[in-house]
């Protein structure tokens, strides 16, 4: 039975590298109250629904790579972590589209 994982290699970056990229580009944008993330990292305004969505599905992916790779408890706080900030953005958007019916 053969699996579909990719080799890893001395020279492929660690998936760490890749976290304090996605905490570096997006998630030291988020707000912390709503979970949203800014239209760019000098406005204060909030970026679209698709802006959002689109962005924090790179977290999404980051969370389900550390889930699959997770190897240590620490793996899984880190993958734990990212999930949050998902459900945390989605929570935002949710009840942004909800005062807006009233």
């Amino acid at each position: 039975q053969k699996t579909m994982e990719a080799p890893q290699s001395e020279t492929a970056p660690s998936l760490d590298y890749y976290l304090i990229q996605v905490k570096k580009a997006i998630l030291n944008h988020q707000n912390p109250v709503t979970g949203l993330l800014p239209a760019s990292a000098r406005l204060l305004s909030d970026a679209w629904v698709r802006d959002n969505v689109y962005s924090i599905l790179a977290v999404w992916g980051l969370s389900l790579a550390f889930r699959k790779r997770a190897e240590t408890d620490e793996d899984k706080a880190k993958a734990y972590e990212l999930e949050q900030s998902v459900v945390k953005l989605m929570r935002g958007l949710l009840f942004c589209m909800m005062r807006q019916i009233k």
